[in-house]
């Protein structure tokens, strides 16, 4: 079956697909996006990644075209017809289109697309290869927190990574480590799970606020501060997360062997993490039924 793309209301083929050369979204990355976790059918944290797309729209003065229940309800009915067990919904909203010109009319209509990605299921935790990681410099802007379409310096600094053998760039702001191109950064320093506290070059990571909350409710210890560079070197753990990768572990820090193995840290969050998400998505439920 073809693949299907929702765009303003109307879905059809992605190849039929098309976006007006002067939409903003286009020739200015005047627009902010999401990415929702689907499994088995069910789509995870879906009001929250509504909740921040909202947010990040308003920030730079968009105004979604429907509200949030409306849209979530178009986003079940696609998943539904495209019939998608695991995967991801990609959605962006763009300011609309005009004339090219860097003052924009305040009435535009935006432009709001989603659509799926089928994805294989992650492996068991603490499998495959550790992630070997590499520091840059930090040359984005400082409103992170606004999941922005304006990935470029994310991109650059991510190829550079894969261009010297890494698998992941982690941007360094002063001699602090920030967040990686496209993931959130976890440490275990003197036995402490720290992570960076969100701000202006920090995005307030879905995943990320799911494993804060589960730490808080095991009454597992957690804290948000800055890390220096030069701590990362004493971290016994460290992994990585994202919305479609969930926790992955690091092998390297550079050229610094960090772990040979997920580490028992990593592993415990890892395995509460699944099963929140089972219990999200009513998986315990369904099973035990």
């Amino acid at each position: 079956m073809d693949r299907q793309i929702w765009i303003n209301g109307s879905t059809l083929p992605m190849a039929d697909a098309r976006i007006d050369v002067q939409d903003r979204g286009f020739q200015f990355a005047d627009g902010v996006y999401e990415v929702v976790r689907v499994y088995s059918g069910r789509l995870f944290t879906l009001a929250e990644h509504l909740n921040r797309l909202k947010n990040s729209s308003e920030a730079i003065g968009i105004t979604l075209p429907m509200s949030l229940s409306t849209l979530a309800i178009e986003i079940r009915k696609f998943i539904d017809r495209e019939r998608l067990h695991e995967g991801m919904i990609y959605l962006q909203v763009s300011r609309g289109v005009c004339e090219r010109n860097h003052v924009y009319p305040a009435d535009l209509q935006p432009t709001l697309l989603f659509y799926a990605t089928p994805l294989e299921p992650l492996g068991p935790i603490g499998s495959g290869r550790g992630l070997r990681l590499l520091p840059v410099p930090d040359e984005r802007w400082r409103k992170c927190w606004i999941k922005s379409i304006a990935l470029l310096a994310n991109i650059l600094a991510k190829n550079e990574a894969v261009a010297g053998g890494f698998d992941e760039a982690v941007f360094i702001d002063d001699g602090r480590v920030m967040e990686g191109s496209s993931t959130n950064f976890f440490a275990v320093i003197n036995g402490q799970l720290v992570t960076p506290p969100t701000g202006p070059k920090i995005l307030p990571g879905i995943t990320r606020q799911v494993l804060i909350d589960i730490a808080r409710m095991m009454g597992e210890p957690i804290i948000e501060r800055p890390i220096s560079e030069t701590e990362v070197a004493t971290a016994s753990e460290i992994f990585m997360t994202s919305s479609t990768k969930e926790l992955m572990w690091v092998s390297h820090w550079g050229q610094q062997p960090i772990s040979e193995s997920a580490g028992p840290v990593t592993r415990k969050m890892h395995e509460s993490f699944r099963q929140w998400v089972r219990k999200d998505i009513g998986l315990e439920l369904a099973t035990a039924v």
